[in-house]
Formats: C-alpha cells, sequence, structure tokens
C-alpha cells in the first residue's frame, strides 16, 4: 500500500465522522421543522377561530350601532318634550341610550382586539412559512453534501479536471431534491389535510347521526366531498409523476392533454404536428419525450412571454426528432448554457440537458434577444440504438 492509499484511508475516515455529524444536524433540523409544522398547524386553526370571531362581532357591532342611533333618536325626543315626558321618561331613556353606548363601544374595542389578534397571527405565519423555507433549502444542501460525501473519494479526486460536470451533477440532485420536497407539500397541504378532516368528520358524523339523521346525512355529503377533493388531489400528484394517459392512451394523446391544458392556463396558442407512434419507441423514450415537452413549456410559460408555439414530432428506424419553437422574446443560449453549468440558472433545462445526455441523443437551442426560440431535440427510439451509440456504432 503506497502513500496515496493511505492519504486517501484517511480522508475517508475523516469524511465518514463528518458525514455522522451532518447526519445527526440534519435530522436535528427535521425534528424542528416537525414542530414548527405542529406549531403553524396551531396557528391556522387559531386564525380560522380568529375569522369567525371577527366576522361575529362585526354582526354585533352593526347591530349595537343601529341600536345606538335608535337610543340617542328617543333621548333626543324625550328630552325636547318636557310636556309630553316625566323626569321618569327621561331618565330611562338617558340610562338605556347609555346602557347601549357601552356595550356599543366594547363590542368595537372587542373587534379592534381581534383584528390585532389576527394580525399578529398572520405574521407568526408568515415567519412560520419563512422558516420551514429556509430550513427546508438547508437541509436540501445537507442532503446533496452527504450525497457527494458519500460517494467515492478516489474517483473524485482523479476528476479534478470535470469541474462544470460535476456542479451540473451536483444541480441535478438539488433539482431532484427541491422536486421532492414540492411533492411532500403537496401532499402535506393537500390530500393530507383533507383525509384529516375526513377522519374528524367521521366523529362528527357518528355523534351527529344519533341526535339528528337529516344533520347527520349533510355531514356525511360534506365528509363525500372532502374524500372526493383528495382524491382528485392525489390524481393531479400522480399524474405530474407520470401520466397514467401515457400507458393507456399513448403519447401523442398525453402530450395533446398537456398542450390543451396549458392554453386553459396560459395565453398561448400552440400548434401540433406529431407523427402517430409505433412500439418500436420505447416507453421510456415516451416518457423523455413527454417530460422535455413539459419543461420546454415551463420555460415558455415562466419566460417567454410567447403568443405562439409550435411541436413537431417526428421520428424514422433509429431516431425519433422533437422540434418545439415559440415566438417570445428569446435569450442568449451560450451565456444562460454557461450559467446553467456553473450556477444552477434554471433547473428546468437541467432537466432536459441530463435527460437528453442519459439517453444518448443530442439537443440544440437556438434562439436570440427579440426572435424567439427553437429546441431541437434527437432521441434514440429504443435500447438497441443507445447501446450502438455508447459503443459508438
Amino acid at each position: 500500500m503506497n502513500n496515496v492509499e493511505l492519504d486517501i484511508d484517511a480522508i475517508n475516515k475523516i469524511i465518514k465522522k463528518v458525514i455522522e455529524e451532518i447526519g445527526l444536524s440534519r435530522g436535528q433540523i427535521l425534528e424542528i421543522v416537525d414542530s414548527i409544522r405542529i406549531e403553524q398547524e396551531g396557528l391556522k386553526t387559531q386564525l380560522v377561530q380568529i375569522k369567525k370571531d371577527i366576522a361575529q362581532v362585526i354582526d354585533e357591532v352593526d347591530n349595537l350601532e343601529k341600536q345606538d342611533k335608535v337610543m340617542r333618536k328617543r333621548l333626543a325626543e324625550v328630552s325636547a318634550d318636557f310636556h309630553k315626558y316625566t323626569e321618569k321618561d327621561i331618565k330611562e331613556a338617558y340610562e338605556k341610550a347609555s346602557d347601549i353606548r357601552v356595550k356599543f363601544f366594547t363590542k368595537k374595542n372587542e373587534e379592534k382586539a381581534l383584528r390585532e389578534r389576527r394580525t399578529q397571527l398572520e405574521l407568526a405565519l408568515k415567519r412560520s412559512a419563512e422558516n420551514i423555507e429556509s430550513a427546508e433549502k438547508v437541509i436540501n444542501q445537507i442532503s446533496i453534501a452527504l450525497g457527494y460525501l458519500e460517494g467515492d473519494i478516489s474517483s473524485a479526486l482523479g476528476e479534478t479536471d470535470k469541474n462544470s460536470e460535476m456542479f451540473l451533477g451536483i444541480k441535478i440532485l438539488e433539482a431532484q431534491e427541491n422536486e421532492r420536497r414540492r411533492i411532500a407539500r403537496d401532499i402535506h397541504d393537500g390530500p393530507a389535510q383533507h383525509m384529516a378532516n375526513a377522519v374528524m368528520k367521521v366523529d362528527i358524523c357518528n355523534i351527529v347521526l344519533r341526535k339528528d339523521l337529516e344533520e347527520g346525512l349533510k355531514e356525511l355529503s360534506s365528509l363525500k366531498e372532502s374524500v372526493k377533493i383528495a382524491l382528485k388531489e392525489v390524481r393531479n400528484i400522480i399524474f405530474d409523476l407520470r401520466p397514467m394517459s401515457l400507458d393507456d392512451l399513448g403519447l401523442n394523446e398525453t402530450v395533446q392533454q398537456m398542450i390543451k391544458a396549458i392554453t386553459q392556463e396560459a395565453d398561448i396558442d400552440i400548434k401540433l404536428k406529431l407523427k402517430p407512434i409505433k412500439e418500436e419507441i420505447e416507453p421510456i423514450i415516451q416518457v423523455a419525450v413527454y417530460r422535455i415537452i413539459q419543461e420546454v413549456f415551463n420555460n415558455i410559460k415562466k419566460h417567454s412571454k410567447a403568443k405562439h408555439a409550435e411541436i413537431k414530432l417526428d421520428f424514422g428506424t433509429k431516431y425519433l426528432m422533437v422540434v418545439i419553437s415559440d415566438d417570445g422574446i428569446g435569450f442568449d443560449v451560450e451565456e444562460t448554457l454557461k450559467s446553467v453549468k456553473t450556477k444552477g440558472a434554471s433547473y428546468g433545462l437541467i432537466g432536459i440537458l441530463d435527460r437528453v445526455n442519459q439517453l444518448q441523443g443530442e439537443i440544440e437551442i437556438k434562439s436570440l434577444p427579440g426572435s424567439g426560440t427553437t429546441y431541437s431535440v434527437k432521441l434514440p427510439i429504443n435500447r438497441e440504438v443507445i447501446r450502438d451509440e455508447k459503443r459508438g456504432n
């Protein structure tokens, strides 16, 4: 064993200890995030109740204000006519007006206090959301660091001339972690909340049904709606992960559904020229094509300000071509790709480049500021072609 091997072993031992400490810190941060989430749910519950209380108090204030006007008018009438009303009538009118006025101002102060409390809760919720987001970013960065620290240090030492590729790899991992975090948040904030609500409604239904059948049936109807909403949100999350229509209807139909949704969501006219897909094109390639189109249109919606776009899909015996063009504001391709590889400026573009590279494909992006953009992607249609590409045939 030479000195280099001894040095690498020593480095690996140090890194192992660092990994253990980082893993422990990550666990502690996760516990803190969980406690903040629990506190956040409590704040949300309080805020909902405060808003209900404010609505109720506002009604009471409006009612007391009307009574106050009536009583002050009555007091003015009684005080103005000593011949018609006795001292007792005046005193009674004054006491009633005074009593209503005290109640009115007391309730106004209560409304003010509730509004201040609502503002405090909203600020607390905002701070907790910011704290969770900051902590999740730290966890994300720790996860990425652990992923690289747990790798083979000797291979890392042997590839120091590939910094840009390594950075791109880091950004790909970061994009994956961000996507996992997004999915977790979607599940937590969406279907998980509705299902928790459904469980609570089951208990309510059991109680109400024993007392009032009609009210119990109303609660069951409300429960059904909560479950339907949760099911819809689960289906949306599953569709984002992998559209089942790819298996059921095929790539072309799935792309058409996606484009239909985009045109409804954004003011973009999109033309499709899709050659019917054949069995020779493997499912993994079809998924890649779908994801590439999805990511390109995410970029178009976010950045291009395009009004028109076009998708062309064609293929031969070995390769498949996807060409997506838009009439948007365009961008400096060379500068953007450089920024992607060194700064990770666009997770969507990273995903596209990575997907194309993994499948031994080619991508060309043509664009200039003010002149629109064209993405041309060439992919092998199956694994046999991919193997040939790797062999250099």
